[in-house]
């Protein structure tokens, strides 16, 4: 009688089990399945029937969809639209470096400038006055037609940044150290505004013996003659 008893009892446990897992399971149920990632998280792919679907859920609740800030028809043969949720990437300008202005920084941001020949563009800018011209620097120590050819699209002149040569004040010492003018043709040139003559003229320094046509169309720019 006793075994029988508790056999009812393990029986009636062993359903209570049973009903609650039922229970339990008709409840939550299984775990619902997660929808599938997109490959492409910043842009989804809709057509026309599901775009008028998005707006019109849209203007119903607004608080439950992110409205896409542009979108662009992706195929004029598929008709489809992409929605993207970045703005489009902004175009970078062009580099362009003045040549009259800019330091060693500045100038090594030109693609196959570096460190060396920055250094050299600025002291023999220095030397010079300033660049009128872009071929000038073919002068620079080391420099290739390849290398300017590669440059020239990226930078430019300043023609009101050059520092001229004023004839009537300046030293025998720091006329030589122009890159256009040998020492002979500084010396003539110190002579003769010892002797009085002011150089007032492009024909004033043709008197110069020295002095060659050549040079004197190169020195021009840099020139300062007096009023």
């Amino acid at each position: 009688m006793r075994s029988q008893v508790l056999g009812i009892i393990w029986v009636s446990v062993g359903l209570l089990f049973l009903l609650g897992v039922a229970f339990f399971s008709s409840r939550w149920g299984a775990a619902r399945p997660q929808p599938a990632a997109v490959a492409d998280t910043d842009s989804v792919i809709l057509t026309s029937q599901e775009d008028s679907v998005f707006r019109s859920r849209y203007k119903k609740h607004v608080y439950q969809y992110d409205k896409p800030k542009y979108y662009q028809r992706v195929s004029e043969a598929v008709d489809t639209i992409r929605y993207s949720h970045s703005e489009p990437p902004a175009r970078r300008k062009p580099l362009v470096v003045e040549l009259n202005t800019a330091d060693t920084t500045t100038l090594m941001l030109l693609h196959g400038i570096g460190p060396t020949f920055a250094k050299r563009i600025v002291r023999y800018r220095e030397r010079l006055g300033g660049f009128v011209d872009k071929g000038q620097l073919m002068e620079v120590y080391g420099f290739t037609p390849e290398l300017l050819g590669h440059i020239e699209p990226y930078i430019t002149i300043n023609a009101d940044s050059i520092r001229r040569i004023c004839l009537d004040t300046i030293t025998l010492k720091q006329l030589i150290r122009h890159p256009y003018i040998e020492y002979y043709q500084a010396r003539d040139i110190i002579r003769l505004r010892d002797r009085g003559i002011r150089f007032t003229t492009v024909d004033d320094l043709r008197a110069v013996p020295s002095m060659a046509d050549s040079t004197l169309q190169r020195l021009l720019p840099y020139i300062e003659f007096a009023q």
